[in-house]
């Protein structure tokens, strides 16, 4: 009976294993596409490094599966309740540390499974203290909210972790304790908008800082060409005059 009804409907048979092989060979697909995407997306990790005191650091790893451009740190500071957005790297002209050269900037490449130590927290949140717009009444640091920023070497998109810390109070002390264990991954659409958005209003306001002078007034456009070759010149003396102690040694 079973193969009468099978010779009969043969055709109503044939399309349904048609119908579920395609099926499997589409969850199969979609597998294997969530897993290759998975493997190539980018993960930052933030972590503290010797100790939560004044001197533990924030260090950055690059967990992605590709190499990474590290942009930015942004900093949101609670203090007495409210948010205050700033930034805590030598990005929209500002450097934590002065004297640090090219080599010792936050920003740069980052190789995966690579590592690179942004500074002493304290040193960092102190950066987004001073360049944050502060009431003078304000009073208590209550936590900080780190968000580095990223670009991927694969497809130029924004990529960003957040951690935040909360901040103890101990005389003339800090303690910064990690709120999670994890960092916090931002690669929503609107999430990866907003962070844009922001970078774009660091450097328009490091274009601000630098064309305005001490007076107030605009600077204007262009560079005297006897001041540069002046410097050239004076670069030049110097070369000339650290080659003998260079030789000496």
């Amino acid at each position: 009976m079973k193969m009468e009804w099978l010779v009969d409907h043969n055709q109503v048979v044939s399309i349904a294993v048609q119908i579920v092989t395609a099926l499997v060979w589409i969850i199969y697909l979609q597998l294997l596409l969530q897993n290759f995407r998975r493997e190539r997306r980018s993960k930052l990790l933030l972590t503290r490094v010797a100790g939560g005191h004044e001197r533990g650091h924030l260090m950055l790893g690059n967990m992605g599966a590709e190499p990474i451009f590290v942009k930015a740190l942004l900093a949101d500071l609670v203090i007495d309740g409210k948010t205050y957005h700033s930034i805590a790297s030598d990005s929209g002209g500002f450097a934590p540390f002065a004297d640090s050269g090219p080599n010792e900037s936050i920003k740069g490449p980052l190789k995966t499974a690579d590592y690179r130590d942004l500074g002493r927290i304290s040193d960092l949140v102190d950066v987004a203290l001073e360049f944050s717009d502060l009431p003078e009444d304000a009073k208590q640091v209550e936590s900080v909210v780190f968000t580095v920023l990223a670009e991927s070497s694969r497809d130029n998109i924004l990529t960003a972790g957040r951690l935040c810390f909360d901040v103890y109070h101990a005389g003339e002390h800090q303690r910064f304790l990690p709120q999670t264990s994890s960092t916090v991954q931002l690669r929503s659409f609107r999430k990866r908008r907003e962070l844009a958005s922001r970078l774009k209003e660091m450097l328009e306001q490091e274009a601000r800082a630098f064309l305005t002078s001490e007076d107030g007034q605009r600077r204007e456009r262009g560079a005297e060409l006897q001041q540069l070759r002046h410097r050239q010149r004076q670069s030049e003396k110097d070369r000339q005059a650290d080659a003998p102690h260079e030789a000496a040694e």
